[in-house]
């Protein structure tokens, strides 16, 4: 997949666009994935940011479709198996990617929003 290609899906999942249930729920069986081969070394850090990613994709999953979500893992599974796993790797770590960047801003504006609403709290320059 091109720069450009990654950098348009970059764009789509900033704006909650381009991307089908299906993607999601592919992004959420790799996610599992990752976290069903952990061997022990994995951080609790980062089987919490893997669990909050797979919830993620599951959520938007769920608020587009109607199935199960236990019916449709096991009915997009044999699709996800056959699926590129070197794009899955791509798609699905770009996307989870932005989705931490826009955790991590709104963290930043919750701060500030918290600061400037305390009474105690020192003038924002």
């Amino acid at each position: 997949m091109s720069g450009a290609s990654l950098s348009a899906q970059e764009n789509s999942e900033q704006t909650g666009q381009g991307f089908s249930p299906e993607d999601d729920l592919d992004c959420a069986l790799y996610t599992a994935g990752l976290l069903a081969s952990d061997d022990g070394v994995m951080t609790p850090d980062a089987r919490t940011a893997l669990i909050g990613t797979m919830t993620y994709f599951l959520g938007r999953y769920e608020a587009q479709r109607g199935t199960p979500i236990s019916v449709a893992l096991v009915e997009r599974y044999p699709a996800y198996l056959e699926a590129d796993s070197t794009q899955l790797e791509q798609i699905c770590g770009l996307r989870a990617r932005g989705f931490a960047s826009r955790m991590e801003d709104m963290g930043r504006v919750m701060i500030e929003a918290e600061a400037q609403s305390s009474p105690n709290a020192p003038e924002t320059p």
